[in-house]
């Protein structure tokens, strides 16, 4: 990565803390154990892409935006 060029753009740089690897293992197995799923508001074809751009900051959504390249697993809209 060209720190250079990221910066001449103004793009400001943060850094994030997460927990250990064993933090991240004991979530996966409580995700896994109580069969926890992702709240999805609304799933867009890849080739709507623009139109999901369009419809997440209109900040009506509850849940994820997804665009995805091919049909969503049954249960989810």
């Amino acid at each position: 990565m060209d720190l250079t060029e990221f910066l001449n753009r103004g793009a400001t740089l943060r850094t994030i803390t997460v927990g250990s690897r064993g933090d991240f293992e004991r979530m996966n197995r409580v995700i896994s154990r109580h069969e926890l799923r992702p709240v999805i508001d609304r799933v867009f074809p890849f080739d709507e892409a623009p139109a999901a751009f369009a419809y997440f900051p209109e900040r009506t959504h509850f849940g994820k935006v997804v665009i995805t390249h091919r049909p969503p697993a049954p249960g989810y809209p």
